[in-house]
């Protein structure tokens, strides 16, 4: 007993730091919030608080230290459900099953929070109280989003297409779902709707905002959530596996899937049944943490293969794409919200905003040169990454086409349009629509 006073009052040196914390956005309670946690105004009383996983979904278990109606030291024991960045636990005096009341806890932050005591005896303090961090979180890095609650041993990947509601036939899109060992990213793009703004709805609660804009083969939008959150990107501080996916424009419901369930949407490129095989080579080359990106993919299905080379956080500009020491095209750089990027698509056989593949890229040197000097290069594969003999529409992994001949959603007759093309470690979400856009990459005989 005589160590928790101690470990109080040393804590109370962590609070001059704390109340300087910035104001973090949406989060959820994660694991990374359990520890210690201060009375901002009175050090001596704390609320230990501790995340649980049930059977019911995650759990708050907790205990707060104040005082009796005497005056005198007193534990209340608490617990109570998760609800985003808030809980509201059924509280006992410690060492017995008597009722002591409620605790609702709610977090701004990493760093601050706040405990509103709801006592039955009226003589006890009650009230809001301000708490700030006294220990170091769990996780070791707290971003109050859902990665903080991983446990990862292989990574667990989703990629899921809507469903078209009918209400505009042509629309198309999908959603992907990723967990690594040291983030989680959610990602939702749509083509083909008609210009405007519209909602994501993930389990009846509006998420985000999906601005659909022109591109070069039609209309796109897309959003993209990640825990820890970064630049460009929103805070991932819910769970989408299992809950009904939307995008919707006031109660008008577009494409919809459930999400992580095989219920949307599936098909090959021509609108039919998913099947045949398919072969996948990658190569990613970064020169480090979000620098530099050099990605290139070559996919090859019964009735096509597709090659695409992608760019990312170099400067602006016009690069030759060199295969095997022969030019092919230009790919160009132009600046996005989130940085830098351009893309060049070759097909075979070609269709609009593809040029012909008349190439074998494995085995060769991929090479990007700006005023003569390599910016960036990279082997390429003789052998596939990932393979299958057909079925499903889930992606292997660093394939954001659908797998199983499902590069296209159906009645897409869009091709490599279908999907991102993003790397395993693409940090922006790739080129999307733009892909084969006649102004951003250029062949070369």
């Amino acid at each position: 007993m005589s160590t928790r006073p101690t470990l109080l009052a040393a804590a109370t040196l962590v609070l001059a730091s704390a109340a300087l914390a910035p104001t973090a956005q949406a989060l959820t309670i994660t694991r990374g919030f359990s520890g210690l946690w201060l009375d901002r105004a009175a050090p001596t009383r704390a609320l230990g608080a501790e995340v649980v996983q049930t059977a019911s979904g995650k759990e708050l278990h907790a205990f707060w230290i104040g005082n009796d109606a005497a005056g005198r030291p007193q534990w209340v024991r608490a617990k109570g459900a998760i609800r985003g960045n808030r809980a509201v636990l059924d509280a006992v005096t410690a060492g017995s099953s008597v009722p002591w009341g409620k605790l609702t806890v709610s977090f701004d932050d990493c760093s601050r929070g706040s405990v509103a005591l709801a006592p039955i005896d009226r003589r006890l303090a009650s009230g809001q109280v301000a708490i700030v961090r006294a220990t170091a979180d769990a996780s070791g890095a707290c971003t109050g989003g859902i990665s903080d609650d991983r446990i990862v041993t292989d990574r667990d990947r989703i990629v899921e297409y809507f469903e078209n509601t009918g209400v505009v036939q042509v629309a198309s899109g999908k959603s992907r779902f990723e967990e690594r060992s040291d983030r989680t990213d959610f990602k939702v793009e749509a083509e083909d709707l008609p210009l405007g703004d519209y909602s994501l709805r993930v389990g009846g609660v509006e998420r985000a905002t999906l601005e659909v804009r022109t591109a070069a083969t039609g209309t796109e939008g897309e959003v993209e959530f990640r825990s820890p959150v970064e630049p460009g990107k929103i805070l991932l501080d819910f769970d989408p596996r299992g809950a009904m996916v939307e995008i919707v424009q006031g109660s008008t419901v577009f494409l919809r899937t459930k999400f992580g369930s095989g219920e949307g949407g599936a098909g090959d490129d021509d609108g039919g049944v998913p099947g045949g095989s398919f072969a996948v080579y990658e190569m990613h080359v970064e020169t480090a943490n979000d620098g530099p990106e050099l990605q290139a993919k070559l996919e090859e299905r019964p009735n096509r293969a597709d090659f695409s080379v992608e760019l990312e956080d170099v400067a602006a500009g016009f690069y030759a794409l060199d295969v095997g020491g022969i030019e092919r095209g230009t790919i160009e750089v132009v600046a996005v919200a989130r940085g830098t990027e351009g893309e060049i698509e070759f097909r075979d056989p070609p269709e609009a905003g593809h040029f012909l593949l008349d190439f074998d890229p494995r085995g060769q040197m991929v090479q990007v040169r700006r005023g003569g000097a390599v910016v960036l290069s990279g082997l390429f594969p003789t052998q596939p990454s990932e393979g299958d003999d057909g079925g499903g529409n889930d992606d292997p992994p660093g394939d954001d086409n659908g797998g199983g001949g499902n590069d296209d959603p159906p009645g897409d007759d869009n091709g490599g349009h279908g999907g991102d093309d993003d790397d395993d470690d693409d940090d922006h979400g790739g080129h999307g629509g733009h892909g084969g856009d006649d102004d951003r990459g250029r062949h070369h005989d």
